[in-house]
């Protein structure tokens, strides 16, 4: 890339902000740099695009390269200014092309099935307000204390109040029970009053999160966890049908895909500094929560199939 004056750099889009990539062309600034992504602000506070190498972390709200980062030089430092719009990112020495659509992870909701959650580190304090606030939602009262406590609290580009508050509403939205969604809406709607209290990328991730999408890891584990790791929710996608929502059950994540419920939670542990952890406090709260609310449906148990019918069944 060093060796053109300008190349064009083919990615898939997101449709959480292809409007804005394929709109008018438009002026956008840099909020951070780093080797394997930048993060473009897009006007409103809560709305960033990341322009992402094949080796960065897939976030959802972003235009995915298929070049690592060893091979891409961005050319710009946060401050700059960069022109998106009309299906492209214009960087100095390149223009990043949408030429497809990217297909975001989502989780998948599910009816609570056995706890699975026995994988997950200790949550400490995090956990216990991720589970206060989830509580306070699932049993009806107001989501604003819980939110206030844990939004913006924290360093960096995602503090951690953040991360464990965008577990809580990944775990709400993957939980199929009415209490489940109704407290889902009262959190959004919580977190969207204060948005403004936290950074511009964290933002972005909490209203992504509210809709159930996050990085491909994250979505797997978080409906593993809520759906029970000897569910046969594992592999759904191999049935085509519908979702809660009505929506073709194989534009969601299918949980199958991927490893061990262990080897996703170290691969979400290896996100950020801190982030996969703070993330998997809010999980492991919210599940808390969910398991004493003695409304939330269970799927009964089946009966074991009898020895003589074992061979040949899938082992999950």
């Amino acid at each position: 890339m060093d060796d053109l004056d300008l190349t064009l750099l083919p990615a898939a889009v997101s449709p959480l902000v292809a409007g804005e990539v394929a709109g008018t062309p438009r002026r956008c600034r840099v909020l951070s740099a780093f080797p394997t992504c930048l993060y473009l602000d897009l006007g409103a506070h809560e709305r960033v695009l990341a322009v992402l190498a094949s080796d960065a972390v897939a976030l959802p709200i972003g235009v995915r390269l298929a070049l690592p980062s060893s091979e891409i030089r961005w050319g710009v430092e946060p401050g700059a200014h960069v022109v998106v719009g009309e299906g492209r990112v214009r960087l100095p020495r390149a223009d990043v092309v949408a030429a497809r659509l990217l297909r975001p992870a989502r989780v998948r909701p599910a009816p609570r099935g056995s706890a699975g959650d026995g994988w997950l580190p200790e949550p400490g304090v995090l956990g216990d307000l991720a589970h206060d606030l989830a509580a306070a939602a699932l049993a009806g009262r107001s989501a604003d204390p819980g939110v206030r406590g844990l939004v913006g609290v924290g360093r960096g580009l995602t503090p951690s109040g953040d991360d464990a508050l965008c577990g809580v509403l990944l775990t709400l939205a993957a939980v199929d029970a009415p209490p489940a969604r109704r407290a889902l809406s009262a959190v959004r709607t919580a977190v969207r009053s204060v948005l403004p209290w936290t950074t511009s990328l964290s933002a972005a991730l909490l209203v992504a999160a509210g809709a159930g999408y996050a990085v491909p890891d994250v979505a797997r584990l978080v409906t593993r966890l809520v759906s029970g790791p000897g569910s046969t929710n594992r592999s759904a996608g191999a049935t085509p049908g519908l979702s809660r929502a009505g929506a073709p059950s194989n534009l969601l994540v299918d949980p199958a895909e991927g490893s061990d419920v262990g080897g996703l939670v170290d691969r979400v542990l290896a996100i950020g500094h801190t982030s996969g952890r703070d993330l998997l406090s809010g999980v492991s709260g919210a599940l808390r929560a969910v398991d004493a609310l003695d409304s939330v449906p269970r799927p009964e148990p089946r009966p074991a199939p009898r020895p003589e019918s074992q061979e040949g069944l899938h082992r999950g």
